[in-house]
């Protein structure tokens, strides 16, 4: 045994060396990382929602996100690099320390006053509604406005639902967990942030047993566990959006697995929350096309539970009142992508049609990668998930909408493609933000025509050049002889 004073709780000789000089520029990551959410709820009762928007600090909080996010898309693969190629490094440690600083960062937010956003609102309102065992899609929160039946608590979410006008857009599994937060808590922000937190959870579960099965470190987890970016939308905006990560990552991992009726019945579920993984189902398909028995059981898997989930949406009839019939057709924010496809579909079709062009241009090109893509069979989890991400970017990139917590699509694909121009998002997105700052100003034409510009021309400009060096580093490789 150690004498008292010569050796007693210290660590073994060297090992404190190895783990300060591996763990120390992740422990002051983390610690980075969890001040900034500090900040972040400290500063957030300044964004009440009975403030008026012109007095909310939100230039300043723009700028901190902007520059967590840039700090976060420069910093987090060189930490990566570093840990992989040292010898003493631990990922185990290290892993421990990603999650614990990221746990840490989300659970300082749960408390923290929504900062810009209020679609947490309609969550819970649609939550009670589902919960009630009544049709969401039936009705619009303002045709239960004269209610004389609206509890206190109800006729404040009410008064704060966006577009109340208009029926509510979120799929059937959507609902399923505002629902759920309604049970655990009616009208509860608190509950609803608890089933998002369980769902986040859920998703770095399975994105570390895709990167195990993929043959990668676990320690690229970071690039979404740690994204700034993610950590606010979700922790502190309580965005819905998780709700179709966990199953659709599922999805993945057993179509990559050889188990694609169960990939399949994943991902309709994922389709349930949002309609968009519906684009990734010629990749999960892919393997049963040597087995006609296995292709018709999942495609007939998919179907049932698709037609399941349409059909409380279709009986409540498809109308100019719909949510979704508003999004596809005129839903457009923060893409300047979207205005100049638009202006050239004009010179063509005229200004009339010219949405409505751009809208179905899109539309097809990102069929056309999601076919192209599943051409080839693939042999690796690596390979399912590469070409995923190659799917969700040309999605995102593409769609009229570019809502900065719509990143929390592509975030989980980030550990399989960490291209520079994609980690970039995380700190050029938060520019949408300054449309607050713009707007009550009477000046948003300075957003519309220089902000949207400011943050997506070096995104493409570094996307373009990840490219030229990707095709690059192929035409260098050896010919096979």
């Amino acid at each position: 045994m150690a004498r008292s004073g010569q050796g007693a709780g210290r660590l073994p000789q060297g090992l404190s060396t190895i783990v300060t000089r591996s763990h120390a520029p992740w422990i002051i990551g983390g610690g980075a990382l969890i001040s900034a959410a500090i900040l972040l709820a400290w500063m957030s009762p300044r964004f009440a929602y009975d403030i008026d928007l012109m007095n909310k600090p939100v230039l300043w909080v723009a700028a901190g996100l902007i520059a967590a996010g840039l700090i976060y898309a420069a910093a987090t693969p060189n930490l990566i690099a570093h840990t992989l190629d040292r010898r003493d490094a631990f990922p185990a440690s290290v892993l421990a320390i990603i999650i614990s600083a990221g746990i840490g960062a989300r659970l300082i937010l749960f408390a923290s006053e929504p900062v810009l956003e209020d679609d947490f609102y309609r969550y819970l309102w649609d939550g009670a509604v589902t919960a009630g065992g009544s049709n969401p899609y039936a009705i619009a929160p303002a045709d239960a406005a004269a209610s004389p039946n609206l509890s206190p608590d109800a006729a404040r979410v009410l008064d704060r639902v966006g577009h109340a006008d208009l029926r509510t857009i979120y799929p059937p599994a959507a609902q399923a967990a505002f629902a759920a937060a309604h049970l655990l808590a009616p009208w509860s922000l608190t509950a609803w942030r608890s089933i998002v937190l369980l769902l986040d959870v859920a998703t770095l579960a399975l994105l570390l047993l895709l990167l195990k099965d993929a043959g990668r470190s676990p320690v690229w987890s970071a690039l979404y566990w740690w994204n700034p970016l993610v950590i606010f939308s979700l922790a502190n905006g309580a965005h819905m959006d998780i709700v179709v990560l966990p199953p659709l990552l599922l999805a993945l991992l057993l179509a990559a697995r050889g188990r694609t009726v169960f990939a399949t019945a994943a991902l309709a579920v994922a389709v349930g929350a949002k309609i968009w993984p519906v684009l990734l189902l010629p990749l999960v398909l892919r393997p049963a096309l040597k087995s006609p028995a296995r292709l018709i059981a999942a495609t007939s898997v998919l179907v049932a539970l698709i037609a399941l989930q349409a059909w409380p949406i279709l009986a409540s009839g498809i109308d100019q009142s719909s949510g979704f019939v508003a999004y596809a057709q005129s839903w457009r924010r923060n893409s300047a992508l979207f205005p100049a496809v638009e202006t050239m579909a004009s010179w063509i079709a005229g200004s009339d049609l010219a949405g409505t062009v751009s809208r179905a241009a899109l539309a097809l090109l990102c069929g056309a990668v999601a076919l192209a893509v599943a051409w080839r069979p693939y042999t690796t989890t690596g390979q399912l998930m590469t070409r995923a991400a190659l799917v969700v970017a040309t999605l995102f990139l593409a769609a009229p909408a570019q809502y900065p917590w719509y990143l929390l699509w592509l975030a989980p694909f980030l550990p399989f493609v960490p291209l520079p121009g994609l980690l970039l998002l995380a700190g050029t997105l938060p520019l949408y933000y300054t449309a607050f700052h713009f707007a009550p100003r009477q000046q948003i034409n300075i957003y519309n025509e220089i902000v949207v510009w400011l943050a997506w021309l070096p995104v493409w400009a570094l996307l373009a050049r990840d490219l030229w060096r990707l095709r690059r580093a192929r035409s260098d490789e050896p010919v096979p002889t």
